[in-house]
């Protein structure tokens, strides 16, 4: 009996750090995704409605915004009814705000990445 209780218990952990991966590598991809989506941003202010983009390009603009929209609804809904407080700001920031913070992000993840290699 007690290995089948070390073996669940090793179970349980094993669930955990699955958990906290999944959300780990969200939060590396929603950070990669912010970084091209201010780039791509930037870039699109010297393109012309003339010269545009090709169908395709347009498509999977669409695309990511509606999958990104989908989690964030999703995962707003089920924090505001969980009836926790997870300190997770839910009002979609203004253009120019959520800019400037993620620029602010990523100057401290390249000054960090900086400093490890100084270290």
């Amino acid at each position: 009996m007690r290995k089948n209780e070390f073996k669940e218990g090793l179970g349980d952990l094993a669930a955990r750090a699955e958990m906290d991966h999944e959300v780990q590598m969200a939060r590396a991809d929603l950070y990669k995704i912010a970084k091209y989506a201010i780039k791509l941003h930037d870039m699109l202010k010297g393109v012309s409605e003339e010269q545009g983009l090709e169908g395709w390009q347009q498509a999977k603009i669409t695309k990511a915004a509606d999958y990104i929209g989908s989690v964030y609804h999703n995962l707003d809904y089920d924090l505001k009814f969980s009836g926790g407080n997870n300190n997770i700001e839910t009002e979609i920031p203004t253009e120019s705000s959520y800019k400037d913070n993620l620029k602010s992000k990523l100057d401290e993840k390249t000054k960090s990445k900086a400093q490890q290699k100084i270290s």
